[in-house]
């Protein structure tokens, strides 16, 4: 387990500390960026909420009542999305869920004509309605150092904001399902009947049928918050996955014994 986590994170940086220097880099002074660094150590950002496309959130300050922060980020076109998962290696796409950014997903980044993190001053506005003439206002860039606390957590985060919230694999599942046969209940239709070994394997490791059912069952409601299934449980099916890939080749072992 060890060796693997090492392959993942080679020649890697972490996504969230990336994104920390990203908003450092913002020319506003060390006044400003001070400030705006106190404030999110100390919880000052209040009821952020993560939405398609923007952020909105409530900074405590001085004031008697906190100051509303919105900010909007500048979609990438689909099609570039679609390439970018394309071009990423399935080690590179997994280092990136995890927190990552290896060497092949910032060319495949590249390649794809997309910025990693947002032009500052282009690719996202920030709002507040606080009387600091600078934007972004030190309310502002609080909140855009804790988002980078909710990047580092999950990067996908950083995918929806930008407009493109489908992984690779997601991509080919929902290509397939729109091309492929409807499903049907029997279970002979599920598993197939009397299958090969190497057939049975490959659907049971590999996700197939079980990830189409997913995909199928579309946006679901949690506290009112439309998320993707997909999305959600496919780190459990691949698991479930690789337990039952480890558990068939000892099962194939033994019988070529």
């Amino acid at each position: 387990m060890n060796r693997r986590r090492t392959e993942i994170t080679e020649s890697a940086d972490s996504i969230g500390e990336d994104w920390i220097q990203w908003v450092d880099g913002y020319p506003v002074g060390e006044d400003r960026q001070g400030k705006s660094a106190q404030s999110a150590s100390l919880g000052a950002v209040i009821g952020m909420q993560i939405l398609t496309g923007a952020v909105e959130a409530f900074v405590e300050a001085l004031e008697s009542e906190p100051c509303a922060v919105t900010l909007e980020f500048v979609p990438v076109e689909p099609a570039r999305w679609a390439e970018l998962w394309r071009m990423m290696a399935h080690t590179d796409a997994l280092a990136f869920r995890k927190g990552a950014m290896t060497v092949g997903a910032r060319k495949a980044f590249g390649a794809a004509g997309i910025r990693v993190f947002p032009e500052r001053y282009k690719d996202v506005k920030t709002i507040c309605k606080c009387s600091d003439w600078m934007r972004p206002c030190k309310h502002a860039l609080a909140v855009l150092r804790v988002l980078g606390l909710e990047i580092s957590r999950n990067p996908m985060i950083l995918v929806k904001l930008r407009g493109g919230e489908r992984d690779a694999e997601a991509e080919a599942v929902e290509s397939e399902i729109q091309t492929g046969e409807e499903l049907r209940m029997e279970a002979g239709s599920y598993w197939g009947e009397r299958r090969e070994w190497e057939s049975l394997q490959s659907q049971i490791c590999a996700g197939g049928t079980a990830l189409r059912l997913l995909k199928r069952l579309g946006s679901v409601a949690v506290y009112g918050v439309k998320m993707d299934p997909d999305l959600m449980f496919k780190p459990v099916y691949d698991g479930v996955a690789a337990e039952a890939r480890a558990m068939m080749d000892a099962m194939r072992r033994k019988r070529e014994q």
